[in-house]
């Protein structure tokens, strides 16, 4: 606790963990001097409002936590938890934003790992939990650590953390209803992630890129409006774009005639190949041998001649 420092924001640029958040943020980033309104401004405009999009859409570097206490500069040492890189203090009540800097961003889209996504979910929920951070609170937009209306905080933390650095002080264990109509943080992206994803496949063999880019983004802005915060729109778009380009470049038709040729394979080893048996059983049943006398003949069980197309099995 005794590394805390306070510092001027004015004077960011001169700072180098403010000087990294600045380089992290998105070209036109969210921003605004109030929380009821929102608008997209250049990261140049946009590092002088007091509030603004601490990550780009489509990729995470920054964990960040809203802390509702009047101690909470002082949580994460009560609480013996991993610093903050930078913590963004309300002066007029003591409430703080905490962000944490991830030495590995983790991306989200087609090409991404949902099992990292998924880690990165389960880290932030048992981190906000560990430090009593509001559970609403999701990420959107951060107390600007480079404007005045703050008091902004170094902690000498380390430069980043890997996930792996952080969970070592967590309880992962801890479940996340990632369906839940009050998901938050990361558990949103992965979440509308997981559901527009599995959309898509079925619909990659039969629509262009464009159609199937509008058909996703209907489908993930119905499924946004579960949130009690929703994502921002362009944090959608990300998303839907980057499964929608996954699905143009995969050619869903192969695979899943190779997937289907790989069951047969194991279906054979198992069983062996019964395409003789199963063309003989079809020419006894139409002769008017009975089923019972098929199955003993052939060694097969009513219910396979039942899926081979012979319904009725006599008594």
């Amino acid at each position: 606790m005794y590394a805390i420092k306070q510092i001027d924001p004015t004077d960011w640029q001169s700072v180098s963990t403010l000087a990294q958040f600045y380089a992290d943020l998105a070209t036109n980033p969210y921003c605004t001097n109030d929380k009821g309104f929102s608008h997209i401004r250049t990261k140049s405009h946009a590092i002088k409002h007091a509030y603004i999009q601490p990550n780009r859409p489509n990729v995470c570097r920054w964990l960040v936590f809203d802390i509702d206490d009047p101690q909470a500069l002082f949580a994460y040492h009560d609480k013996g938890l991993p610093r903050p890189q930078i913590i963004i203090k309300n002066p007029e009540n003591g409430h703080a934003h905490y962000a944490y800097k991830l030495t590995t961003p983790v991306g989200e889209g087609g090409k991404s790992s949902t099992k990292a996504l998924k880690y990165l979910s389960s880290v932030q929920h048992a981190l906000r939990l560990a430090l009593g951070a509001d559970r609403s609170y999701g990420g959107n937009l951060i107390k600007n650590p480079c404007h005045n209306a703050h008091m902004v905080y170094m902690t000498g933390a380390k430069p980043s953390y890997e996930l792996a650095e952080l969970a070592e002080h967590l309880d992962l264990q801890s479940p996340i209803k990632t369906n839940a109509a009050n998901d938050y943080g990361y558990g949103r992206n992965f979440s509308v992630f997981e559901y527009v994803r599995h959309q898509a496949y079925p619909l990659a063999e039969t629509h262009s890129y464009s159609a199937l880019e509008s058909v996703l983004t209907s489908i993930a802005n119905e499924y946004n409006q579960r949130f009690d915060e929703p994502l921002f729109p362009n944090e959608l778009k990300h998303i839907v774009r980057s499964i929608a380009r996954y699905c143009s470049k995969k050619d869903f038709t192969v695979s899943h005639k190779a997937f289907s040729e790989l069951q047969r394979a194991r279906v054979t080893k198992r069983w062996g190949d019964n395409t003789d048996k199963q063309k003989q059983a079809l020419e006894m049943y139409q002769n008017g041998v009975k089923k019972t006398v098929i199955s003993k003949e052939l060694g097969v069980t009513a219910k396979t001649l039942t899926r081979w197309g012979l319904r009725k099995i006599e008594k």
